[in-house]
């Protein structure tokens, strides 16, 4: 601390102090480095002026001691500024104590000495913070300088203790490291604070680390390919393993296998892996993470499905850009330069999906947002649960699937639109093929696979960047087109595959049905979006029929928001130009924000021509797809009631939805060939019998 006080007096415009030794590096700057700065400005200060009123006159017989008194003191400061403003404090008062005595000559200049130089002096200290926080000893001080640490094999900083005045609210584990959440004073968003083991660890392992990586550094790895991160991360798993223990062997150090494996671990994540991104990207609660240029000034910060925006302890460095540069441009085989300034990429390994900018569209350097997908699909019961829908609007939009309609679910980013397309695919007939096309891999294809769905993944041209070697969407969905009837889910509908797609459903070349997502807030939105940007004749947006748009909301203007389905409308067919003038667009659901809940219209329940076109479809009438409609909304809230009373969340998980779904058609079907009529209160009645056996399972 002296010494850092003393460099900065000396040059008040250093942007950060930083101390290294073998093992660590720690790194003071934002209000760690005012404080230091602001005690270094009063240091330099009380050095000189105090000592040009010593005394009064041409007596000098004081002038040493004194002087000898003050500049003890003050030299003091840098190394312990609260000992050095209590001793000041301390002679002040003996000062003040002798004016009362011994002749008026030296009464005068006592009294000079203490209003001229000791007196100003103590109120410069007073406005000193870290003399305030002093009053604690050098915990205080501790309180207040906190550092940015870094052991020397990352190149990631972090804050190892929580700021002064923050409140635990949560706490949790994630297998070895420890995440814990605080309410910040004065701030509206609470710190995320991640305990690394990787930065705690003992010294004799952090050397024998260090060491490891030294050789390594050194070494070229033969085969070392970064655009396979679990390949890459094996491989120098076993050479760091094999390194550290040949040193652990030779050198007789006190380490065991266990210990050697841990660190051989810890090597992989910092050196070809994501480092402390990895343990963020490992937390379920964690939604997205949001890394801002230049990397090193501000924190990392995420959003969290329980606490929203929150800041973390986690400070990425310039040098992790690079590192993370390169090696997304590696995995995505994308390039990522200043020609090319934009990358879309997926990271399969953690479930992730990653957009980077770099220079010039950022001018201070590249910037990352990783967006952690759920490691299972969504389920319409789970958006129940969640409030996102209601049950009466999740066994609408089930039966709106089931009949082949065409939907496109719109809203923001972050609205929820691909993990409600998740959600809807859950509620194709297993029967059906599904062909589904990206640019992007946000749809979790693999897990649908297991669950036995019969899909076909295309993977398309980014449309913000990509390689001329991918194929682009428009040229992919006249491919799909060619492959057979099957269900078409398009990841986004953005570009001139848009008239493609409409030109296939108008003409009845798309098979069953279409579902995608779309930017747009209001059904309004996505028309002129689908109209006016992509250029589609307002008489093929007709081919549409039905939206969902899902939103953002902030209850009573509160900072906190939560995801709702704010709007499900159908597009009606009997108008040629401009849908709102002639009422093409009737809300069958929409979104009550005094009751924070989706109602259904008069719309649904007595004239909806899409409900009047499904029960032409099927040959029935129209009162019996509202019991159909009723069915699935009932079985909605059954699987969500029975999971919060008997504690079992399997229920609402893809696995099980898709069963109960698979057991609910077989039901129908029975009925079908039975009788005519189908009676909705045996099915479920017969479901919820299934259902009781199952969950004891």
């Amino acid at each position: 601390m002296h010494e850092a006080v003393n460099r900065l007096a000396e040059d008040p415009a250093i942007d950060a102090v930083v101390l290294a030794d073998l093992l660590y590096e720690r790194e003071y700057r934002g209000s760690s480095l005012g404080a230091l700065k602001e005690l270094a400005r009063t240091y330099e200060e009380c050095r000189y002026w105090p000592l040009k009123f010593l005394v009064t006159g041409d007596c000098g017989r004081c002038e040493a001691e004194r002087r000898h008194l003050v500049e003890g003191i003050i030299e003091k400061l840098p190394r312990h500024p609260r000992k050095a403003y209590d001793e000041l404090t301390q002679l002040s008062a003996d000062v003040r104590a002798q004016t009362k005595r011994g002749a008026e000559k030296c009464k005068q200049c006592r009294r000079y000495f203490l209003d001229h130089a000791l007196e100003p002096t103590l109120k410069a200290l007073e406005r000193v913070e870290l003399v305030s926080c002093g009053k604690r000893g050098r915990k205080g001080y501790a309180e207040l300088i906190i550092p940015l640490t870094k052991p020397r094999f990352s190149t990631s900083r972090i804050v190892m203790e929580p700021p002064g005045g923050a409140k635990l609210v949560d706490a949790y584990n994630l297998e070895e490291s420890e995440v814990r959440i605080y309410r910040l004073p004065s701030e509206l968003q609470h710190l995320y604070f991640l305990i690394l083991p990787e930065y705690r660890l003992p010294p004799e392992h952090l050397v024998l680390l260090n060491r490891a990586r030294e050789l390594l550094l050194n070494r070229d790895p033969e085969n070392m390919d970064l655009s396979d991160l679990s390949h890459a991360r094996e491989r120098i798993k076993r050479l760091s393993n094999k390194l550290m223990t040949k040193l652990a062997v030779e050198e007789k150090l006190d380490v065991t296998k266990a210990n050697i494996e841990a660190l051989a671990g810890c090597l992989a994540k910092f050196s070809v892996g994501l480092g402390a991104l990895e343990t963020l990207l490992s937390d379920a609660k964690v939604q997205d993470i949001y890394i801002d240029a230049p990397l090193g000034k501000s924190p990392v910060h995420i959003y969290h499905g329980d606490y929203e925006e929150c800041l973390t302890n986690i400070y990425l460095t310039p040098e992790d850009a690079e590192s993370l540069s390169s090696r997304f441009r590696a995995i995505s085989g994308r390039p990522f330069s200043e020609a090319d300034p934009v990358l879309d990429l997926n990271l399969p390994e953690f479930g992730a999906r990653v957009a980077a900018i770099g220079r010039p569209l950022s001018p201070e350097g590249a910037a990352f947002a990783l967006r952690r997908h759920k490691p299972t699909p969504w389920t319409l019961p789970q958006f129940v649960r969640n409030r996102f829908l209601t049950p009466e609007a999740a066994g609408l939009l089930s039966l709106l699937v089931d009949s082949q309609a065409s939907m496109l679910v719109a809203g923001s980013r972050g609205a929820g639109k691909t993990s409600l397309l998740g959600g809807l695919m859950l509620e194709i007939p297993q029967k059906f093929r599904i062909i589904s096309i990206e640019d992007t891999l946000e749809l979790p294809i693999a897990k649908f696979q297991a669950l036995g769905f019969k899909i076909q993944s295309l993977y398309v041209q980014s449309a913000a960047a990509g390689s001329e070697t991918e194929l682009r969407a428009e040229d992919a969905l006249r491919a799909a087109l060619r492959l057979g009837e099957s269900v078409l889910v398009i990841g986004e509908v953005r570009g001139e595959e848009a008239k493609v797609l409409y030109e296939a459903m108008r003409i009845g070349a798309a098979g069953n049905s279409v579902i995608g997502t779309i930017h747009g807030a209001t059904t309004r939105d996505v028309f002129d979006r689908v109209v006016y940007d992509l250029g589609i004749p307002p008489t093929s947006f007709k081919a549409t029929d039905a939206i969902i748009v899902a939103a953002p909301i902030r209850p009573g203007g509160s900072v906190s928001r939560v995801r709702r389905v704010v709007q499900i409308t159908e597009v009606g067919k009997n108008w040629k130009v401009d849908p709102t003038a002639r009422g093409g667009f009737a809300d069958l659901m929409i979104y009550d924000r005094h009751d924070d809940r989706l109602k259904p219209t008069k719309r649904l329940k007595r004239s909806s021509q899409l409900i009047a076109a499904i029960a032409q479809k099927w040959g029935v009438k129209q009162a019996d797809v509202m019991h159909n409609l009723g069915l699935r909304a009932r079985v909605q809230w059954t699987l969500v009631r029975a999971s919060v009373e008997h504690n079992i969340s399997k229920l609402l998980e893809a696995e099980f939805v898709t069963l109960s779904n698979n057991v609910l058609h077989q039901l129908l079907e029975e009925q079908l060939q039975l009788r005519k009529d189908i009676d909705y209160n045996e099915t479920f009645q017969r479901w919820q019998g299934w259902l009781r056996e199952a969950a004891l399972r």
